[in-house]
């Protein structure tokens, strides 16, 4: 479950593809609740499993079902860690992001998240993992985050400042073992 390597994209065609796809992306649902939680059996709990529903519905709603499917699942660790999160926030809310504007992850950084999700789970803290996947993955704004996070912007703005600055100083450091591009480095 935590090694998921696939960045959500669907692959299915027609109604037949539409009852699998939750088959085939159950795994990379429980990758998302883990990187959220940090916990896989909790994560195994989060995931809503909505294979009966797929198989239910009609050409074309496959996209929407799994975008529905990660969201809920994002929701569910958000309720599961609601105490925690809230925490958290008011460490990010003494320390907010100076600069904001940040942006959603680039295809380069998803596939550093996917890779190392394992030492991000060891490294940052619950909110930070929760602002890469709600803002960086799902494209989602700090505003919008904050509402489903049930904190506050500054908080979230935090969080995914200093998510964004780790994830830099991990790509940096993965070119300085491979020797690749070390004047982005210094």
């Amino acid at each position: 479950m935590s090694s998921a390597a696939t960045p959500f994209v669907s692959e299915h065609a027609g109604t037949q593809g539409i009852g699998k796809v939750f088959c085939q992306y159950r795994e990379e649902l429980e990758w998302l609740a883990n990187l959220l939680t940090g916990d896989e059996s909790v994560a195994v709990a989060c995931v809503v499993d909505a294979r009966a529903l797929a198989e239910s519905q009609t050409l074309g709603l496959e996209d929407w079902l799994l975008k529905w499917a990660r969201l809920a699942t994002i929701r569910s660790v958000v309720q599961v860690q609601r105490s925690r999160i809230a925490q958290l926030s008011l460490a990010y809310m003494r320390r907010p992001c100076t600069h904001g504007g940040h942006t959603a992850l680039s295809q380069d950084s998803l596939e550093l998240v996917i890779e190392e999700s394992g030492f991000l789970i060891s490294q940052l803290d619950l909110l930070c993992r929760c602002a890469i996947v709600i803002c960086g993955m799902e494209r989602r704004t700090t505003q919008e985050a904050a509402l489903l996070l049930g904190i506050d912007a500054a908080s979230v703005e935090g969080a995914y400042c200093a998510a964004l600055q780790f994830l830099e100083v991990i790509g940096c450091e993965q070119f300085r073992q491979r020797d690749d591009f070390p004047a982005v480095c210094n």
